[in-house]
């Protein structure tokens, strides 16, 4: 029996949700899921010309909910015929955040253009995942850099985060998720948190790797016994400085392509901050311009599934077909698992940089 479930990821400016929905996206499709990736309306009227600024914020916030009811009704139209029993719809952002960029009683005439009451509004989504914006407890982390279409100070983002906070207060299934961690700890909690409401599996949050040996009927043998969900990577390395990494990534699955962006700078010598976003395939192809000539594209098949209640990743790599990187996820350094009888392990790679995707672009090799 198909099962959809609308997931709408809110919060202020600048609280994460670019980059959770598009780490979201990515481990729920490895994991089995059919995944429906709903942008952010405000962010796609912005790039396209039609703004606040143009239009007064009354006047865009009524753009920004008829194309949001548009898309959503779309989204879900595609989730019932798109094929698989488990498919995910996120939403950046849902409709009742458009409150907290308007007067109440705005927002109440704007809802009557389109013969909708507000407590109406919640039934449309399964799951709220409130993301806190960083101007709360992070300030050092708010920027205006990472979307072209943010324009609010930090005085702004705390005030639409608080009023979107209320907005949702009655929504049955919320989650928030503060800052009183790092981002990566914040991501992960918020990945956490949305496995906890499918009643799925708990994700864990450590990755070991190992070098090994396969053969030409590995796939066969685990497609036949365990099943698995398949993708192709093609990932280049930008132009950069100062110790910041860039890189943009096509995946393919199935035969549909997301384009994605992700940048990682070092905060300190043991902690960096990693953020991604996806991209158009116009944007895609736009970041080609900049590719870093010096090193070659990482090219690779990603075969993912699950052995003894672990979940494993094999990433194939098209400069050698012998060997491979296996990765586990395990809920401690000291848990036991067992890795499938039809790899020969070499060496546990988990903390050696020469297997990381970004040494093999320069050696191409292991």
């Amino acid at each position: 029996m198909k099962t959809i479930k609308r997931i709408v990821f809110t919060g202020g400016p600048c609280s994460g949700k670019t980059t959770f929905m598009s780490r979201a996206e990515e481990v729920f499709s490895e994991r089995g899921y059919r995944v429906i990736v709903d942008h952010e309306s405000a962010t796609d009227l912005i790039s396209g010309g039609i703004s606040p600024a143009t239009l007064g914020m009354y006047q865009f916030q009524k753009y920004c909910i008829a194309l949001q009811l548009k898309k959503e009704e779309l989204c879900i139209e595609a989730a019932k015929e798109i094929e698989g029993d488990k498919v995910l719809v996120l939403m950046d952002r849902g409709i009742l955040d458009d409150k907290g960029y308007v007067t109440p009683e705005e927002f109440s005439e704007i809802l009557k253009d389109f013969d909708i009451k507000e407590d109406e509004l919640n039934d449309r989504y399964d799951l709220v995942m409130h993301l806190v914006t960083s101007a709360k407890g992070a300030v050092e982390a708010y920027t205006l850099a990472n979307n072209e279409a943010r324009y609010e100070t930090v005085e702004d983002a705390i005030r639409v985060d608080d009023t979107i906070l209320e907005s949702w207060k009655d929504h049955p299934h919320r989650v928030i998720v503060g800052n009183n961690t790092d981002f990566e700890v914040k991501m992960r909690h918020a990945i956490q948190e949305v496995f906890k409401y499918l009643k799925d599996e708990k994700p864990v949050d450590i990755f070991k790797k190992y070098l090994v040996e396969i053969d030409e009927d590995v796939y066969d043998k685990v497609s036949k016994e365990m099943g698995f969900s398949h993708s192709h990577i093609q990932q280049y390395y930008l132009n950069t400085s100062d110790g910041l990494e860039r890189r943009i990534r096509e995946r393919d699955k199935d035969g549909n392509r997301l384009y994605s962006y992700s940048e990682t700078r070092m905060i300190t010598n043991n902690s960096r901050r990693k953020t991604d976003r996806i991209l158009s395939q116009r944007q895609y192809s736009d970041y080609m311009e900049d590719v870093d000539k010096n090193l070659s594209p990482v090219s690779k098949d990603r075969y993912s599934f699950f052995y003894n209640n672990h979940f494993f990743k094999l990433d194939v790599f098209d400069f050698d077909k012998k060997k491979a990187i296996l990765a586990v996820q395990i809920p401690e350094d000291n848990d036991s698992f067992e890795t499938p009888e039809y790899f020969k392990v070499i060496k546990d790679v988990t903390d050696d940089l020469a297997y990381k995707n970004l040494s093999l672009a320069k050696t191409q090799k292991f």
